[in-house]
């Protein structure tokens, strides 16, 4: 007995090829809206949806143009979805890689590109009937071969680029650039950010290569003021993208001389093949009754298809994207294109920027005391019988922590943690240990910063929310020192800041430590760290709260935290938690530090990530200083 009916053969018979060139023009619809907003948005869903639609989009096209080369080629409508099908193979501007190792594909996808074309003037000869719509396929193959030729052409580039030469526009960025005085601080602000990461990003992508922060000489000033702390992050962020947009799009050829004049050549061949063909379907007499209605609005709709995709690229990509704003603002016409951006950015889809002061957080107490994960075993036995469990895990996080992490996020403070960093940087930079920062001189955070990082991040996490959650319930102050405390409203008021962010960074650490763990550079596994972290400690059993488990591990050592507890009860409130966010701190940018790069790039396509954040700033405070200066 046939497994598939009868009626489903017939049906797939007559219509695979239509559907699968349909197919293929949605995916390329998909593709261009969606492609770059990846950068912003760490959605697994979103992922899932850009990831399955990157590896269906070629394969729907290949496969639609090896049925074309075997179909009857008696119809004179699909030598032109040939040419257009090789079109989609060119794939969209806004992503021309998935993951960085799809840069390296850019052999196979060259060997891609001299067989379909092959295919697609095979299909386009075959179906020749000497009319002028038949005619009108040659600029489409001219189109189909610029575009696939293009990727190709930035899949090499981007693989062997090792000096950041494929920043354009960047002899421009050497020179002082004149911002004028006739902007408002709103416009002049955003066209200085624009302008200084443009001037930061190609020194950064030579740097990366070898990345070490000990080879970064930096000046004893701060590099900013303080006024311009969030100037300063803002730069970063928009750097971050410009990255993402040499690393996974089409922008190195885009804004090239030679990449506009290939888009004007597009564009006039869509323009020409749209309007040719549609003169042909009104103006055919006889001829036109022998083809399918169905066939002639497929070719309307790829033809109206493959137009309007051009156009959202060009208004997209000429007139609203960062690297369109800073060429204009070189040549002082900035002001306007911001200006016109926020109106109607959210109409075209225009991409964000990155959102690096949302940090993810892991409550590794509150985990203990208030989840179950053994109740999930069965879906975790389920996926490893489907053979799925390492692609869930990589998509959707950790099995055991997906649902209790989710949702739960902080937001940082820039002007609390600029100027630790920036110290940070002085310490990682210089041999001479930097003046005024005899606090992790301390025999006790001498021994602590020789254990192993995982070690590290949980028993400074586990102390952190012992000090957060007990600290009320500690000696208080006598009277004099309470109303001296009293009085310095201000004083009160830094402490309490740095209160909550020594427990965001706290968790944001456990947060890594649990869901980022390629992130870091720790040698155990994932499955390792998982196991080590799932099953609470002895202590606490029983416990009833948070509360009552910080008592039980302050009184029983747990992690060895009990000199760590130790030497920051023994301080004031204030002092306490400067002291612990200097630690976080300087774990944090250890950590950025010392990070894989493939992993740190591979961030800029999942949403972005705070540490990412940071291993760009470490070895940049000079060189964005300098830039901020020639801009101003």
């Amino acid at each position: 007995m046939d497994p598939i009916p009868a009626w489903m053969k017939r049906f797939w018979d007559v219509w695979d090829l239509r559907l699968l060139v349909l197919l293929s023009l949605v995916l390329q619809i998909i593709l261009s809206l969606f492609g770059n907003r990846r950068k912003y948005i760490s959605s697994p869903w979103f992922s899932l949806l850009i990831w399955s639609a990157y590896l269906m989009a070629d394969w729907a096209a290949t496969v639609a143009l090896g049925k074309l080369s075997d179909a009857e080629n008696d119809n004179a409508l699909k030598a032109i979805w040939a040419p257009l099908l090789l079109v989609h193979l060119g794939g969209p501007d806004t992503i021309t890689a998935y993951s960085l190792e799809d840069n390296q594909l850019w052999k196979r996808h060259l060997l891609g590109l001299v067989v379909q074309f092959s295919v697609a003037v095979y299909v386009t000869l075959m179906s020749w009937k000497h009319s002028w719509f038949s005619i009108m396929s040659i600029p489409a193959l001219v189109a189909g071969f610029i575009k696939y030729g293009e990727r190709t052409w930035v899949l090499m580039s981007v693989s062997r680029d090792q000096s950041g030469k494929l920043v354009p526009f960047f002899n421009a960025g050497e020179e002082r650039t004149n911002l004028g005085n006739n902007n408002t601080s709103e416009d002049k602000n955003s066209m200085v950010v624009l302008c200084v990461a443009h001037s930061s990003v190609r020194v950064f992508k030579n740097f990366m290569e070898l990345y070490d922060v000990g080879e970064v000489s930096y000046s004893r000033g701060n590099p900013v003021e303080f006024g311009d702390i969030h100037l300063f992050w803002n730069v970063i962020e928009v750097e971050m993208g410009l990255m993402f947009d040499l690393l996974y799009t089409k922008v190195p050829i885009n804004f090239s001389k030679g990449g506009w004049i290939l888009r004007c050549i597009t564009f006039s061949c869509t323009v020409t093949v749209l309007i040719g063909s549609i003169l042909q379907l009104i103006s055919t007499g006889e001829e036109r009754d022998k083809w399918h209605k169905v066939d002639i609005a497929i070719t309307e709709v790829l033809l109206v298809g493959a137009l309007a995709l051009e156009i959202y690229a060009i208004i997209s990509l000429y007139l609203f994207s960062d690297w369109a704003t800073i060429w204009l603002t070189k040549h002082n016409r900035g002001k306007q294109i911001i200006q016109l951006r926020g109106k109607i950015s959210r109409l075209f889809f225009l991409p964000k920027r990155y959102r690096c002061r949302m940090v993810g957080q892991f409550d590794l107490l509150d985990f203990w005391l208030n989840n179950k994960p053994e109740q999930k075993v069965g879906r975790r036995i389920l996926w490893s019988l489907l053979g799925i469990k390492t692609w869930v895990e990589e998509c959707f996080g950790h099995w055991w922590v997906e649902e209790y992490i989710k949702d739960k996020t902080a937001v940082i403070v820039p002007s609390l943690l600029f100027d630790p960093v920036y110290h940070c940087c002085l310490r990682l930079t210089s041999r001479n240990r930097h003046p005024g920062r005899a606090v992790e001189e301390d025999p006790v955070w001498r021994e602590f910063f020789h254990w192993s990082l995982d070690v590290q991040i949980i028993s400074l996490h586990i102390a952190t929310e012992i000090c957060y959650n007990l600290e009320m319930e500690w000696a208080t102050p006598d009277a004099s020192d309470q109303n001296d405390r009293d009085s310095t409203t201000v004083s009160q008021h830094h402490m309490m800041q740095n209160r909550e962010l020594c427990r965001t960074l706290s968790r944001y650490m456990m947060y890594l430590f649990v869901m980022r763990t390629s992130l870091l550079p720790i040698a155990a596994s994932g499955d390792l760290v998982s196991e080590g972290i799932r099953n609470s400690p002895l202590d606490i059993e029983g416990a009833q709260d948070v509360r009552a488990a910080c008592r039980s591990l302050l009184e029983s050592n747990a992690f060895g935290t009990r000199k760590i507890l130790g030497l920051v009860r023994s301080k004031q409130e204030d002092e306490r938690w400067e002291m612990l966010k200097l630690m976080w701190v300087r774990m944090l940018c250890n950590a950025a530090s010392k990070g894989q790069r493939t992993e740190h790039l591979r961030q800029l396509s999942q949403g972005g990530e705070f540490l990412t954040f940071l291993w760009f700033f470490l070895p940049q405070s000079r060189v964005v200083r300098t830039a901020m200066e020639l801009v101003r």
